[in-house]
């Protein structure tokens, strides 16, 4: 063995020792005496790379193409190492240079890939990982990346199919082993784009974290919330998977299951803000749909909303200021009947932010049912200078100066309302209670006219309601055929109802006669 192979072997050797500063000592000497030693660069390059000093490693195989220019390997990992050191642009030179050569090696194809992933060129990224997986079907990386990218752009129908599609793909995954780096060091090299042989558990996982996401974000929550229930099988990043579990499952209206799947994210991470504040949410949620349910707030209800306040009250003793949790808060106490507290909360929120303006309609509606009809117009006044554009905040300043008796600023105020949203019935309906007070029915009609079923139950307007006043103002001004057609839809509503009956049968015979 000559001089410099024994150099070789002895630099090889501290490298797998460790001892990768007397390596290097060793390595630069013999490059310097022999420059055309491309193993020599390359073991010095490996060497710098473990040694933190990627641009000097990247120096080593500009030297190795001074002499051998067309060595595809080389430019690849110059590529590698400059793309490492934030040099983008020098990375896709060398690694388009490097395909010139080698233009279907799929490790190369998925580099350029990735500069292009690395430089916010997504779509051309997507491009370049797509005939990575071409040539090597299996090659995971490529696939992960390309699924990143699309999950980036939002493309989520996509992201669907290729998660779908690489799932059945590499379900065998402990069977299939990258041959890249293997192959690599057979050439002297030391592979520094790819981190393992092997497609890992964890790989498989990320998929259906992509698969979990994608559905959730187009709202296909039933399919989100397998997906999310696959996932926990892997044991992954739990606290996350229960989190977004609880959110669908929320979403489902699945409120007991959803509080069961953020409390257990909890157990994982007991410091999950955003877990513990969405337990509390769903609570409320829970006990607001047992009110609706049961008409008035039930036992169940109340113990529901006393173990919202317990868990969004955890959230303040750490977080004092949290404006959404202390809104929440005041609506609860509200919802219980416990004015002083609700008041309190809400001026507690607006001592930190002035402008949080639905906590003026609440304190306006505390007033107008209090009776303070001064008091709740001041605090619409100031929402309004805050928000000009509250569709809920000009409805409501109409209502009340409607129990004043100032029905032409209350209509004025209405109409503003219906300019802000047209399709919400809230105004509408109050126009028509004035237009009817003042007997002005062929104005009441119109109103009324424009309420949807739909929209009136969502809005806390009750559709019979509507139904009936919407027949005695057609009735008024002689439009019996369209008042009778309303009257035998509200039967449809309320088919006991004796006086209805008796209406429906009269307006029959009159429209007979």
């Amino acid at each position: 063995m000559n001089h410099t192979d024994k150099r070789y072997e002895q630099g090889k050797a501290l490298l797998s020792e460790g001892r990768i500063d007397e390596a290097i000592t060793i390595l630069e000497s013999l490059t310097q005496d022999m420059p055309k030693f491309k193993k020599a660069w390359e073991k010095l390059s490996y060497a710098y790379v473990t040694a933190g000093r990627s641009a000097d490693a990247a120096r080593c195989y500009e030297e190795i193409l001074i002499r051998y220019p067309k060595d595809a390997f080389s430019l690849y990992q110059k590529s590698v190492l400059e793309e490492k050191t934030g040099q983008l642009d020098a990375a896709l030179d060398s690694i388009e240079k490097a395909l010139k050569y080698e233009p279907e090696n799929a490790e190369f194809l998925y580099s350029k890939g990735f500069v292009l992933y690395r430089k916010k060129r997504l779509n051309e990224a997507i491009g370049w990982f797509d005939k990575a997986l071409d040539i090597d079907p299996f090659f995971f990386a490529a696939a992960d990346y390309k699924c990143l990218c699309l999950m980036t752009l939002g493309i989520y129908d996509e992201l669907i199919l290729s998660c779908l599609e690489y799932l059945d793909r590499f379900k065998d995954f402990t069977d299939h082993a990258q041959p890249t780096e293997s192959e690599y060091f057979e050439r002297g090299g030391e592979l520094f784009g790819k981190e393992s042989e092997m497609i890992q558990k964890e790989d498989i996982w990320r998929l259906y974290s992509y698969l979990s996401f994608s559905y959730m974000k187009l709202g296909a929550f039933r399919q989100a919330e397998d997906i999310l229930q696959k996932e926990l099988e892997f044991d992954y990043e739990k606290s996350r998977v229960y989190y977004y579990l609880g959110l669908v499952q929320n979403a489902l209206g699945k409120y007991e299951q959803a509080a069961s799947s953020y409390n257990l994210s909890l157990e994982h991470e007991p410091d999950f803000t955003a877990a513990r504040i969405n337990l509390g949410l769903v609570y409320t949620k829970a006990a607001e749909t047992e009110v609706k349910t049961a008409g008035k707030v039930t036992e169940t209800a109340n113990d529901l909303f006393k173990k919202a306040l317990e868990t969004l009250n955890d959230v303040l003793a750490i977080e004092p200021e949290n404006l959404s949790v202390l809104y929440e808060i005041g609506k609860i106490y509200l919802t219980l009947g416990d004015l002083a507290d609700a008041e309190n909360a809400f001026n507690e929120v607006l001592r930190l932010d002035s402008g949080f303006v639905p906590v003026f309609e609440h304190l306006a509606k505390m007033k107008f049912n209090a009776g303070d009809f001064e008091a709740a117009l001041s605090f619409l006044s100031d929402a309004q200078i805050k928000d000009p554009f509250n569709y809920e905040i000009m409805n409501l300043t109409g209502v009340i100066y409607s129990k004043k008796g100032d029905n032409d600023f209350a209509l004025k105020c209405l109409t503003r309302a219906e300019m802000l949203d047209p399709s919400s019935p809230k105004a509408h309906y109050n126009k028509a209670l004035i237009f009817m007070k003042e007997e002005k029915y062929e104005e009441a009609a119109a109103a009324l006219s424009k309420i949807q079923e739909t929209a009136a139950e969502e809005n806390g307007i009750s559709y019979a309601k509507v139904l009936d006043f919407y027949g005695v103002s057609l009735q008024n001004i002689g439009k019996f055929k369209e008042a009778l057609s309303v009257f035998e839809e509200l039967q449809k509503l309320k088919p006991e109802d004796e006086n209805l009956n008796e209406t429906v049968s009269i307006l029959r015979n009159e429209i007979k006669l």
